[in-house]
């Protein structure tokens, strides 16, 4: 008892700094293919790595020179655990998932080869990603399972006229524009639906979250109340993040 009191005192600190007691608690959002896991644990670190293709050349006559390479894919990492429900741990600010829920789900979209949104709130992380690794035990005798998550950027390479199902106009030789979400589908909001999904059905891009998170003043996403989704209001974007 005494081991998971300590445990308890750590992660409540990890908590408070990382935007808890009075603040928006920090939440690390994974979602892919219309499902979506809000960690239940905020993890206390992440570990971002950034790399360029950078190289150096021998160059006749001037010696060694430098030359700018693009960028390297974005890998970014992080452990923490997925707590047994009938702890009650006062630190659980995401999904009231089972270990054994959240586990099937990344295993899902790791297996499934889907491509998996990262947002962390409150830090420049929003990254589309693949799971690289992820490794799970439990310890303790607690039930709880202890993970590792390793993701890389994953980069989209297939251009929007293939994935336009609109037909080639005989005259033109051009494809039709893709729909534009309509009213209907904005306000198409269900049970289990939060602030990610209202910038969704909004904007057409989850990643568009801060603008209604910012201009309603809200302190959480998770909000599971269907009418308070519906009733927020839908801010303009600002120029240049259309």
């Amino acid at each position: 008892m005494a081991f998971m009191t300590n445990v308890g005192r750590v992660l409540s600190l990890a908590s408070f700094a990382l935007g808890g007691e009075g603040t928006a608690q920090r939440q690390f959002i994974l979602s892919s293919d219309g499902d979506k896991l809000i960690l239940p644990v905020t993890p206390w670190k992440y570990d971002v790595k950034t790399g360029q293709g950078n190289k150096v050349v021998g160059v006749e006559q001037l010696g060694e020179a430098l030359v700018f390479g693009l960028p390297k894919a974005v890998e970014i990492s992080f452990s923490c655990f997925f707590p047994d429900q009938n702890h009650e741990y006062p630190f659980v600010v995401g999904d009231e998932k089972s270990p054994a829920d959240c586990v099937a789900l990344l295993m899902k979209w790791k297996e499934g080869q889907k491509p998996v949104r990262i947002i962390i709130t409150d830090s420049p992380v929003n990254l589309l990603t693949g799971i690289m690794k992820f490794d799970y035990k439990e310890k303790d005798g607690t039930r709880d399972i202890y993970y590792t998550l390793e993701l890389t950027e994953y980069k989209d390479l297939n251009t929007p006229d293939a994935n336009n199902p609109k037909k080639v106009d005989e005259k033109t030789g051009l494809k039709g524009r893709p729909a534009n979400p309509t009213d209907a589908t904005r306000n198409k909001l269900k049970k289990a639906s939060d602030v990610l999904d209202k910038a969704k059905h909004a904007y057409g891009q989850y990643n568009k979250w801060r603008n209604i998170a910012k201009g309603n003043n809200l302190k959480s996403l998770t909000i599971n109340n269907l009418n308070k989704l519906k009733n927020l209001k839908i801010p303009k974007l600002p120029k240049g993040m259309s």
